[in-house]
């Protein structure tokens, strides 16, 4: 109970305005909304341009208490498009379109993400009205991880597995019977789960060849095994070949993908390739996410440079007959306000190069962000969804982020509601909506049931009832879609007492109508009463008494603190101020001689002066501060003696005025030496 508390009240402390020109504030940016109950990625579009506008974002944030995680997708202006309402899902990775069988499908994995750096979860694949079409599990029931999910050329899909192997670790000072998490990919018949094809790192990769030690696992046990290689990413290429990366490898690997046989390796120490880039070709670390392009090149994310340790994402020419490799482009972690995502080890990370020939960065849990550059390396756009001083913690983060067209068409109807004059519509994963037509109607007649066709045998009474809808209902405005949420103005002067909500889409044919809602419409006040006659009184009598009761209290009140308390308040302020010689060095308080020859008795106020408690009336010895001090009383100043008989005495040798002073008992030796 407690813990969904918690998680209620950190959602309100991080919530924040749509606005994409204001820095996302907050540990977990967050957006809500009135008529759907979704959590929103409040993002800040850093940097932007037109050449970024084409295609939608598809990322997954996660962190610990992060509301609004889970698989999302975003428009170029950082509106939300779609998130997940389906309170199944935990924490998702690599939220992805992918195309199976010539149908776009969205592609994620979800489950349990904090086995020992790797994950024990499901893939799922959901079609354009966000149907789940088809989930996936390792061979044998096994768990899927949440490093990869790839859908190949041949309808396959390729993913990755960890298991618990026994292992000799004295390589590395372990034990004999020592235990490893054992890194593995498959690739499987998705409609039948059938294994096609499986590669085992522990097959090909000996424990003392990782070049990054994890000194957390100590694999001395079956539930502390040895993360020994830690794979990251897979990819087929068109001749069937596998490539893949490990985190705990400064290498990318090439597989025979008959064999599983290692047929090169690609930087480190252990590199088959010479680098025509004086070593930036092959001087990466933690690479993520490596991939084949379209050209035989390859893309990838390098966590570290051995220089700077800035991300980059590299495209590589790789030569496989000559074995050289060349730099082609590298795209450096974009900074925005003096912060740059700077490089963690055994963080995530990836790169895409785009249709529009740019290429998007996202830099995992260095920063929550992400970046679209130019090929030529100009960063176009850049887009935070979690604050700057966020970067580097992993709360939020999202392990990828990737950029496609999409086409949304949800098995739902739009939300609507209803608040005063004010409605509130959206549509949960809707990307065609141009228009809402906000329509009103005498009697509430039920909308056509959308799941119905009224082509199929069966079905014919969909028509008859959108028909029937469609006669009582009648337009009252229009408005453009805006964001996810659009606002919709209620006319005060409609008197329909049902209103509902229709999308339009961009050529103006209605797609979906909203459920029917009440309205109470606004009636006219009443007239107000005529005023009274001018011989009746305007003023109760009870009122006039109790405002001159309030008004004697405020005078009484005043009378009392200015009669009892006030000079004991001035005298605890000066007690306080004379208190602060205490705290001064000793080399400091002979300097502060002649604020304490002002201060040094206790102090009556007199007039805008004070003299001493102690003195009676006829005492001669009366101390003033030699600082011009313009709170000294006239009384204190004024050369008259018969006036004042307690002014200090004057002396003018050149016809001013000069104030003497007599030495307090409390001034030190040296103060009363300067007064000399």
């Amino acid at each position: 109970m407690w813990h969904h508390v918690f998680l209620a009240i950190a959602i309100l402390l991080n919530i924040t305005h749509a606005s994409r020109e204001t820095e996302p504030v907050g540990e977990w940016p967050t957006e809500l909304y009135r008529s759907s109950s979704v959590f929103g990625t409040a993002v800040y579009v850093a940097r932007k341009s037109i050449v970024c506008k084409d295609g939608y974002t598809f990322l997954s944030p996660r962190g610990d208490g992060v509301a609004a995680r889970g698989p999302t997708i975003i428009d170029q202006d950082g509106e939300l498009i779609w998130a997940s309402e389906d309170e199944r899902y935990g924490a998702a990775y690599n939220l992805d379109v992918q195309t199976y069988k010539g149908e776009n499908y969205l592609t994620f994995w979800e489950g349990y993400d904090k086995a020992s750096g790797h994950g024990e979860g499901v893939l799922h694949m959901l079609d354009e009205q966000y149907i789940e079409r088809y989930a996936i599990q390792g061979p044998n029931g096994e768990s899927a991880d949440l490093h990869e999910f790839r859908i190949t050329s041949d309808d396959t899909a390729l993913f990755t597995i960890y298991d618990v192997q026994q292992a000799d670790l004295r390589p590395v000072r372990g034990p004999e019977r020592g235990w490893i998490w054992d890194s593995r990919f498959v690739e499987v018949d998705i409609e039948t789960n059938e294994v096609l094809f499986e590669w085992r790192a522990s097959d090909h990769f000996n424990i003392t060849d990782v070049t990054v030690d994890n000194p957390e696992s100590s694999g001395w046990t079956y539930g502390h095994p040895k993360d020994f290689f830690h794979i990251t990413s897979v990819d087929k290429d068109k001749f069937g070949n596998y490539l893949i990366s490990a985190l705990h490898n400064d290498h990318l690997t090439y597989l025979n993908g008959r064999t599983g046989s290692i047929m090169w390796k690609l930087g480190g120490n252990h590199t088959d390739f010479e680098d025509l880039s004086n070593g930036r070709a092959s001087t990466f670390a933690w690479p993520h996410d490596a991939r084949f392009t379209e050209d035989d090149a390859i893309t990838l994310f390098d966590n570290t440079t051995p220089d700077d340790k800035v991300n980059r994402g590299l495209v590589l020419d790789v030569d496989q007959d000559n074995m050289t490799v060349k730099l082609r482009r590298e795209y450096r972690a974009y900074g925005h306000d003096g912060v740059t995502p700077e490089s963690q080890p055994q963080s995530d990370g990836s790169v895409q190069m785009l249709e529009n020939g740019n290429v998007l960065v996202s830099y995992g849990r260095n920063g929550a962000a992400w970046t679209e550059f130019s090929e030529m390396g100009v960063a176009m756009c850049h887009t935070q969804f979690g604050s700057l001083s966020s970067f580097g913690s992993g709360t939020p983060a999202s392990y990828r982020v990737k950029k496609h067209s999409w086409h949304g068409d949800p098995d739902t109807t739009p939300a609507f509601e209803i608040d005063g004059l004010e409605a509130y519509v959206s549509w949960n994963g809707a990307t065609e909506v141009g228009k809402w037509v906000l329509e009103g109607a005498q009697v509430a007649l039920p909308n056509a049931d959308p799941h119905l066709d009224p082509n199929v045998p069966g079905h014919e009474s969909a028509t008859s009832e959108e028909a029937k809808s469609d006669t009582y209902f009648s337009a009252i405005t229009t408005v453009k879609k805006q964001g996810f949420e659009t606002k919709i103005s209620i006319p005060s002067d409609i008197e329909h007492p049902y209103l509902r909500v229709r999308a339009l889409d961009k050529k103006g044919l209605i797609m979906r109508t909203s459920a029917i809602l009440p309205f109470h419409p606004t009636t006219e006040e009443p007239e107000s009463p005529p005023p009274p006659p001018e011989t009746e009184s305007q003023t109760s009598p009870g009122l006039f008494f109790a405002g001159a009761f309030a008004a004697l209290a405020i005078i009484a009140c005043i009378f009392f603190v200015r009669r009892y308390c006030w000079s004991s308040f001035v005298r605890s302020c000066r007690r306080i101020r004379f208190g602060r010689r205490r705290f001064l060095p000793l080399n400091l308080r002979d300097a502060e001689s002649n604020w304490e020859e002002y201060y040094a008795s206790e102090e009556q106020e007199v007039g805008l002066h004070t003299v001493s408690d102690t003195e009676s009336d006829d005492s001669d010895d009366v101390e003033i501060s030699q600082l011009d001090n313009p709170r000294l009383s006239p009384a204190l100043l004024s050369p008259n003696p018969n006036k004042y008989p307690r002014s200090p005495s004057f002396q003018s040798d050149n016809g001013l005025p000069m104030l003497i002073r007599t030495p307090s008992t409390r001034s030190t030796a040296s103060s009363r030496a300067k007064q000399q």
